[in-house]
């Protein structure tokens, strides 16, 4: 039977069978424009979250890398002010102020319990006062941290060594700092950061 989609002179028009088929092509294509989209968008979508992740990456290593390397040594007293363990770091420094270090302060760094790798720091002062303690700042390094984990290279018994905690006087002759998701995938490569002022075992 043919559908009445020509004129009156007799020309045929189209069947119902060829409009089914037509109509699932059409169908078909719809589909398969709409799985692109969606490829794209979430395609679109991992790579703004990855330059996201990288800039981050780069605030944070570069914050950590100007406070690290700028550790302090004791002073004539002999106090440590520079000690750590696996999940938490605390040191003297200096931060940058108009194109210089002027301001001394004592840094804490560690992941808080929102998951967050957490800078506080307040000024330093050698001397004992009475003065009310200052409230430290905070500042977020980065989001979504599972863990952290600071490691310090120096010497154990005469031999330089990777150690998960520093208590020793001096400095480390480097600080390696790794960070996990939330979910527990590698979030950065490792950071090694030498300090400054760091001096070979016997020096």
């Amino acid at each position: 039977m043919k559908l009445g989609l020509g004129s009156d002179s007799g020309e045929d028009g189209f069947t119902l069978l060829e409009i089914l088929v037509v109509t699932v092509v059409f169908g078909l294509l719809s589909v398969a424009l709409w799985q692109g989209v969606g490829v794209g968008t979430r395609g679109w979508s991992q790579a703004e979250r990855r330059y996201g992740d990288e800039a981050t990456f780069q605030g944070a290593e570069e914050a950590l890398r100007r406070l690290i390397e700028r550790a302090e040594t004791p002073d004539g007293r002999g106090a440590s002010l520079f000690s750590g363990d696996a999940e938490r770091l605390g040191f003297v420094s200096w931060l940058p102020e108009q194109g210089g270090y002027g301001r001394q302060v004592q840094v804490g760094l560690g992941v808080d319990a929102g998951k967050r790798l957490v800078l506080r720091w307040r000024r330093f002062r050698r001397a004992d006062c009475a003065l009310q303690p200052e409230i430290p700042h905070e500042e977020t390094l980065a989001r979504d941290v599972g863990r952290v984990e600071f490691s310090y290279y120096g010497v154990v018994e005469g031999h330089y060594v990777w150690q998960k905690t520093w208590e020793s006087r001096g400095l480390p002759m480097l600080v390696r700092i790794r960070m996990e998701r939330v979910d527990g995938g590698a979030l950065w490569p490792a950071i090694l950061v030498r300090p400054l002022l760091a001096a070979p075992a016997g020096e």
